[in-house]
């Protein structure tokens, strides 16, 4: 096992495993997003809609809620050797429901959060 140690242990010694190190850093491709920078400084924004009825039911569904979901800020990061899809933009996760259209947007208002309203795309005869 002392074998293993010794290389490292006199490249510390000599300053080589320091250099070695800032010319690898220097010579690596920058990414395309950088996950380590701190995320900027921008506000949320929430978007409330009423949500489509499901096409697998031909029923008039009247007690949709309305729902208020956050837009994404930042790009998913792709894992290309598990193949996953995350990030660090946490609020996309967070779907919340209200009974009517006000009930969101005043809890919109009282967090002070910027949002957009969509409007129901309902059939009208």
């Amino acid at each position: 096992m002392t074998w293993l140690t010794e290389p490292l242990a006199r490249d510390r010694q000599s300053g080589r495993a320091d250099r070695k190190l800032l010319e690898d850093v220097g010579t690596c491709q920058p990414l395309a997003i950088d996950i380590n920078c701190p995320r900027p400084n921008i506000d949320p924004v929430a978007r409330i809609f009423r949500p489509s009825r499901s096409v697998m039911t031909s029923a008039r569904v009247s007690g949709r809620p309305w729902l208020l979901v956050f837009e994404r800020q930042a790009p998913p990061i792709i894992d290309y050797l598990m193949g996953y899809t995350g990030g660090r933009d946490t609020l996309t996760q967070v779907e919340m429901r209200f009974p009517t259209r006000d009930a969101a947007i005043a809890y919109a208002k009282r967090q002070r959060l910027n949002y957009t309203v969509v409007d129901d795309k309902s059939r009208h005869p």
